[in-house]
């Protein structure tokens, strides 16, 4: 029997990375380790410190935004140390792309004393699917869970060995033009029209939507989100019991121009596969 104690620390703003590092977490069960979710998706909760020396090893969940990580993770990760610990990654993903996602998280994960061993990604519903899109309603299915428990099998094999694996990812093509082009945005005063803002007078005011904001970027009272902080992860709209926030009607309108700009269909979506990178790879884009 293994005897293991791994964290599965994630972000998960309309459930599909929680759905994943849960299942996870059950197959570790399975498998005799001790596994612990941290969900580090609100604002308060990146202010505790990580319990790096509780645990044998790590792993890192994370929904892609724009091709990274979500930006309040980029600026927490660097704050960790990882004290040489072992860790894995998996990213979920809406169909479209991981982006730069597996290699900027890498770097910042080993600059902040981890040792990443493998990577994953993971198909599921987008995120602006509470707005009217149709990315992958029904994702993850079987078919991803199959790949997530094959995930936490290499996790316990790799943190269970006395030596570390050799990772490498190769530098993608324009990451650094577009980490410049990322960091030029996150300081724009303006962001467009798609930020959460309560639309309907019936709301109880239990505040959920600025307490559990990622970015502290809503405000209950006035029923506005700030552009300069919202991060777009539609966390707000996706918890709110009362169906009391929307985002403007255009972004439902804007499906059909992502798929067109994409050069996607929802049957090539949908036969896309969740997979575990172990070697390194030139990402193509």
């Amino acid at each position: 029997m293994i005897d293991l104690k791994i964290a599965i620390v994630f972000f998960s703003a309309t459930d599909v990375t929680r759905t994943y590092a849960k299942d996870i977490q059950e197959e570790l069960h399975n498998r005799g380790c001790k596994a612990q979710l941290i969900n580090v998706t609100t604002y308060a909760s990146r202010q505790e410190s990580l319990p790096v020396d509780d645990f044998d090893g790590f792993i890192f969940g994370f929904p892609v935004f724009g091709d990274f990580a979500p930006s309040v993770i980029n600026e927490w990760l660097p704050m960790l140390d990882g004290k040489g610990k072992k860790c894995a990654t998996f990213f979920t993903y809406g169909a479209r792309t991981t982006g730069y996602a597996h290699f900027h998280t890498k770097l910042l994960l080993e600059e902040a004393g981890f040792r990443v061993q493998f990577t994953a990604e993971f198909l599921g519903r987008h995120s602006f699917n509470v707005a009217g899109w149709r990315v992958l309603p029904h994702r993850p299915d079987e078919r991803d869970f199959v790949v997530a428990r094959e995930f936490a099998a290499l996790a316990i094999e790799r943190f269970a060995s006395d030596t570390s694996e050799v990772f490498r990812l190769q530098k993608p093509f324009r990451y650094d033009q577009t980490l410049e082009l990322m960091k030029q945005q996150q300081k724009s005063a303006e962001r467009g029209w798609t930020h959460p803002v309560r639309a309907i007078e019936e709301c109880q005011m239990c505040r959920l939507c600025e307490t559990e904001c990622p970015t502290q970027a809503f405000d209950a009272d006035t029923g506005l989100s700030d552009p300069l902080t919202c991060i777009k992860c539609m966390h707000c709209i996706y918890i709110c019991p009362d169906k009391a926030l929307k985002v403007d009607e255009r972004m439902k309108d804007a499906y059909n121009g992502f798929l067109n700009d994409c050069h996607l269909t929802e049957e090539m979506m949908d036969a896309k596969m969740s997979k575990i990178i172990t070697e390194a790879r030139q990402a193509a884009f």
